[in-house]
């Protein structure tokens, strides 16, 4: 293994250990913010159909939270960086499209939603796309 290949591997781990950092983050604060409407989630309010008075678009507050903690990017988020770091650790770089797809996501939700922490997702992309370049043959 060249050392530029331990780099790009190297730098693979820690894009896979930011994107769970962040996923980690989001899980933890929006469940702080969320607290009260926690306990609903489990008494089956979130069962109830229509889940507001409303249609989707006019959610209950207890739904909303619920999507903005479980239901929202933060699991999968945690779990694709645990892959990427897997990858990384095997020596192996994850394929250019993940790389793209996180700072689509990324630069999308920022564009949209500011200030947020989702700028902070161009890092780990950054990263990925930099190991996916320097592994081309």
């Amino acid at each position: 293994m060249s050392s530029e290949t331990h780099v790009s591997v190297k730098s693979v781990v820690w894009a896979g250990a930011i994107l769970v950092f962040l996923a980690c983050v989001h899980l933890v604060s929006t469940s702080v913010l969320s607290a009260a409407h926690i306990p609903a989630w489990f008494q089956g309010e979130l069962w109830l159909f229509p889940p507001s008075p409303g249609d989707l678009t006019d959610l209950a507050a207890n739904v909303g939270a619920f999507w903005m903690v479980w239901g929202s990017f933060g699991v999968p988020l945690g779990l694709i960086g645990a892959l990427v770091v897997g990858f990384g650790r095997r020596g192996q770089v994850p394929p250019a499209y993940l790389g793209i797809g996180v700072a689509g996501w990324a630069l999308i939700g920022a564009l949209l939603f500011e200030p947020s922490p989702f700028v902070l997702g161009l890092v780990p992309a950054g990263m990925l796309l930099a190991a996916a370049y320097k592994r081309r043959p």
